[in-house]
């Protein structure tokens, strides 16, 4: 039974991780679909960055936050908290 059980894991995780390989597969040369066009049109990304300078803000709250943590493993409360 155990042995059972192992094997239809083992059968069902291998089937789930190449489904995805499986569905983007190509189709068969001679069918419809071969002859359909799968090439994506790329999208205009001229100036797509309108944020500039975040660079700095994500820096600041990043050390803030380590100073943060590094205050509060520090602090001299070390009591549990159940009673």
């Amino acid at each position: 039974m155990v042995l059972f059980k192992s094997a239809m894991t083992a059968l069902a995780s291998i089937a789930l991780a190449a489904a995805p390989a499986v569905a983007q597969a190509a189709p068969a040369k001679g069918t419809v679909m071969a002859k359909v066009s799968t090439v994506r049109a790329g999208a205009d990304a001229k100036d797509a960055n309108h944020i500039k300078g975040t660079g700095a803000v994500v820096a600041v709250l990043a050390v803030l936050a380590i100073i943060a943590g590094v205050i509060a493993a520090a602090s001299g409360d070390s009591k549990p908290k159940s009673p």
